[in-house]
């Protein structure tokens, strides 16, 4: 693993992102940066917009920074399966059944993986304690205290 911070890792990745995103967005915005109508309530939710795309961005780094890139991958599935359940619940989305399967397997499996994880990281710790643990009398040792004790007794 490397070691960096979230804001190292952010300000070594992001210009990269900006400026392909700055070169890709003309082409593929339709109406175009130029033809767009820039009201004072346009650039406040554009600004909104970014600020949350950045506090987005940010703590995508900062749980990158501390789990794998399997457990990254599942949270975001997870996220898309609440998004899933979210927009059901209070837009009233219909999804077909195989979206439905996909979002269920998805779910299933982070439980999976976070249950085994856990199992795993339990027996790594107790196996941690049982290395650490160091007897007070080895066997070598009580010999020697047998023969220590018999050789001052009077």
């Amino acid at each position: 693993m490397y070691n960096c911070s979230t804001l190292a890792l952010m300000r070594a990745v992001l210009p990269y992102s900006i400026c392909v995103q700055a070169a890709m967005s003309p082409l593929v915005d339709p109406p175009g940066i130029l033809d767009f109508a820039w009201t004072w309530e346009a650039v406040f939710w554009i600004a909104l917009s970014g600020i949350f795309a950045f506090l987005v961005n940010f703590s995508g780094f900062l749980v990158m920074g501390n789990i794998s890139a399997l457990a990254h991958v599942l949270l975001g599935q997870l996220k898309t399966a609440i998004i899933m359940i979210g927009a059901a619940i209070l837009f009233g989305s219909k999804y077909t059944p195989s979206q439905l399967v996909g979002a269920i397997g998805a779910v299933v499996a982070i439980i999976l993986y976070s249950h085994v994880t856990i199992k795993e990281k339990e027996t790594d710790s107790d196996r941690d304690k049982d290395d650490l643990t160091i007897p007070l009398v080895s066997s070598s040792s009580s010999k020697t205290m047998k023969s220590m004790n018999a050789a001052t007794t009077y």
